[in-house]
């Protein structure tokens, strides 16, 4: 079953960045993982993880919700290639989410 709706989505995510810990766009597993589970379009890219603007958008609407908070992280020499961008927005559940992540039904229900 895709989850569709905003507030799937949201569940879904923050159960995955609950595991995670930290996720950011560049983060080729976890992008693959949302659009799978949700259905999103991802628009390849040549290295790294595809731009998928569903997950961008849901993300930044957590962080103004304030489930998420969010820190820049600017990428090294070493990890930056051609078409990458200089830095990227790296979220982490915020006090806020992590009490809405403790009031969601278990996975199996949801």
């Amino acid at each position: 079953m895709k989850v569709k709706t905003y507030d799937l989505r949201r569940a879904w995510l923050l159960r995955e960045i609950g595991k995670e810990r930290r996720v950011d766009v560049l983060n080729a597993d976890f992008v693959e993982r949302y659009a799978e589970a949700t259905g999103a379009r991802i628009k390849r890219a040549m290295w790294g993880a595809g731009w998928c603007s569903l997950l961008s958008d849901d993300l930044r609407r957590m962080y103004k919700a304030r489930l998420l908070q969010r820190v820049a992280v600017g990428l090294s020499s070493g990890a930056w290639q051609p078409g990458f961008p200089k830095w990227v927005y790296s979220y982490r559940l915020s006090g806020i989410g992590i009490d809405a992540l403790g009031e969601l039904p278990s996975e199996d229900v949801a």
